[in-house]
This record gives C-alpha cells, sequence and structure tokens, in this order.
C-alpha cells in the first residue's frame, strides 16, 4: 500500500470512531451505526472487483482436470 492509501484509511477510521464514540448515548443507536457501517462495507466489498490473478487461480479451479 502507499503511503497516500495509508493516510487516507487513517483518516477515515478516525472520523469513524469519532461517529460511533458520538453515538454511545445509548446501545440502540450505537449498534444502529455499526450495522450501517457493516452494510456500507459490505456493499464497497460487493462492488470491489477481484484481480487478474485470482480471477484466473478461480477460473482454473472450476475447469475439469484432464
Amino acid at each position: 500500500m502507499s503511503v497516500r492509501t495509508v493516510v487516507l484509511m487513517a483518516f477515515f477510521t478516525a472520523l469513524w470512531i469519532v461517529g460511533l464514540v458520538g453515538q454511545l448515548y445509548s446501545a440502540e443507536a450505537a449498534m444502529r451505526y455499526l450495522v450501517l457501517s457493516m452494510a456500507l462495507v459490505a456493499v464497497g466489498v460487493w462492488r470491489m472487483e477481484p484481480r487478474p490473478a485470482l480471477r484466473r487461480i478461480f477460473r482454473n479451479s472450476r475447469r475439469p482436470r484432464e
């Protein structure tokens, strides 16, 4: 990972932690914040395309062996 990516991830992680601390006034609000965060991560992972090498390995594993 590049330095820019690490700094960006650290910044967004800090913002996420500040948001979570802001929701700690009730357990229900904190749980809703965590569920929303997991949903956003799931959408991001779902939309991410696999790298070409991983695609090649997966494609080769599905092919019948001779």
